[in-house]
């Protein structure tokens, strides 16, 4: 029954993220580039919502070093929960982010700036590249943050996911604008964006909030039931109740009471109760099972 200790592939997860952190400069950068250019609403609001996301990527790097710290007297269940507040943040932002996009473009409704033509065709093929680079960057974070089981990683590769909609949309408002020559349809889509970003942020701290009251995950629940019952069909256990299970940041902690033969010694209940244990631990690694047992009755 191991304790929670730094993540093995700890090295790694933070290479991901500094990785990240320096892309998002570079796009946000690119972001900023094309709205000089073309002076549009929705670039606007493209390139404000990456600000938020290197503030993310700078929590998320210190929310990994610090979930990584070993179990000690005063927090004996590890650090992980700090990877709930990370998301939690992330979504904070990303609505901050939400509310300033839809305020200014809604300014721009009522008085809508001059485009020129030939900038916003430009600028249309310049967020079409910047596009590409935000779609290769939310694949590697999220399929990496899938790989290491690591909440912060796949936070923010959905954040940088709703990131390239927001730009694709920006797209779709420069061209609207080309083709019509009606520069209301530039702030019309940046308050499209608005409403994709609030939709977004619901749904990381919706996450945040159910990792910090520790909700428990169906995923989790289908295995630990997979393997008890499976031990209850080949009649080493007799029964089992009171199954519990939640996470800190990666780390799962599990206990339930089974309910064994009555004529079984200490130490062959000990013995069946951490073999147990240990099935459930190696497949919701990492992990800590606690089996509590108890005499079947009749």
């Amino acid at each position: 029954m191991p304790d929670p200790h730094p993540h093995p592939e700890l090295d790694r997860i933070r290479r991901v993220a500094r990785r990240a952190l320096i892309a998002g400069v570079v796009i946000m950068a690119l972001k900023f580039g094309v709205f000089a250019l073309t002076n549009s609403a929705a670039v606007l609001s493209d390139a404000a919502e990456s600000i938020v996301n290197l503030v993310a990527a700078g929590f998320m790097m210190f929310s990994l070093w610090f979930a990584n710290r070993p179990a000690d007297r005063d927090h004996p269940y590890g650090h992980g929960k700090i990877e709930f507040m990370a998301v939690g943040l992330e979504g904070s932002l990303i609505l901050t982010a939400g509310v300033l996009i839809a305020i200014e473009a809604m300014r721009r409704m009522v008085n809508p700036p001059e485009l020129d033509p030939g900038r916003v065709t430009l600028g249309v093929w310049l967020m079409a590249g910047v596009a590409l680079l935000a779609a290769a960057l939310a694949a590697y974070v999220w399929s990496r943050g899938k790989l290491f089981q690591n909440h912060v990683l796949i936070a923010d590769g959905k954040h940088l996911a709703t990131d390239v909609a927001s730009t694709l949309a920006g797209i779709l408002g420069l061209v609207l604008v080309r083709v019509t020559g009606h520069a209301w349809f530039d702030p019309a889509v940046a308050l499209l964006i608005a409403g994709v970003i609030f939709f977004t942020s619901w749904r990381l701290l919706s996450e945040s909030v159910a990792g910090l009251m520790d909700r428990s995950d169906p995923a989790d629940e289908a295995v630990i039931k997979e393997i008890l019952d499976a031990e209850v069909a080949a009649g080493t256990i007799r029964g089992y109740h009171k199954v519990r299970h939640r996470h800190t940041g990666s780390f799962h902690w599990i206990d339930m009471h089974i309910q064994v033969d009555p004529d079984l010694t200490v130490r062959q209940s000990h013995a069946l109760a951490s073999r147990i244990e240990h099935q459930i631990e190696t497949r919701l690694h990492p992990g800590n099972a606690t089996a509590h047992v108890e005499p079947a009755e009749g």
